[in-house]
């Protein structure tokens, strides 16, 4: 694949894959009775990991400047950890092995689209065991203690929230840029096919 469609390299999907999105801008898109079903499944998805990054990466801020734990610390911060990353993994499986195929078959002029955002679940993959492997690392080290962070909870803290701050915008670029392909095909579908998807 070219470099420069990479996911954190692009700007975006390329402008000859979205006929689709000019058609159906993303400003109508909830007002679509097209969005019924699959659309609506698709972008609660999304919404909800947008939502529970942003929690953890403000979690994460509220502990760095403050400087300490409470006894729910770990125990939180593990919880929405666990749901995103179950999350993002569920929703791509899905993605991966029924709708990605379904659509490449129903709009051919997008497969090149659907190899792009393959190539995206394989980066984020990556991505999601790294952040996995120092979440349960800076997790131990954090530990169940309250009150005043030592040095080691600091680094540990520290390091989570880096990794948190470099997976955040790659997972939210790819989510705008699946959409930008996705939704607008299930809205054009739909006009023939209430069912599609």
């Amino acid at each position: 694949m070219d470099e420069t469609l990479k996911l954190g390299a692009r700007d975006g999907m390329p402008e000859e894959l979205l006929f689709l999105s000019r058609k159906y801008p993303r400003e109508g898109w909830r007002s679509n009775q097209g969005l019924a079903g699959t659309g609506e499944f698709w972008l609660a998805n999304h919404d909800f990991f947008r939502q529970i990054t942003a929690r953890i990466a403000t979690e994460l801020q509220q502990i760095q400047e403050k400087g300490e734990t409470t006894y729910q610390t770990v125990p939180l911060i593990n919880q929405y950890l666990g749901r995103l990353l179950s999350g993002l993994d569920g929703h791509h499986t899905v993605e991966d092995h029924h709708y990605f195929p379904v659509f490449q078959r129903a709009e051919p002029r997008l497969v090149r689209a659907f190899e792009i955002l393959d190539a995206d679940h394989d980066m984020i993959h990556h991505a999601i065991d790294e952040l996995a492997a120092t979440a349960q690392d800076s997790l131990r080290k954090i530990g169940h203690a309250e009150g005043a962070m030592i040095s080691e909870q600091r680094f540990a803290v520290d390091a989570l929230a880096e990794t948190m701050q470099r997976f955040r915008p790659v997972m939210l670029q790819h989510l705008a840029d699946e959409e930008d392909i996705v939704i607008p095909l299930i809205l054009e579908k739909a006009r023939s096919d209430p069912e599609f998807g």
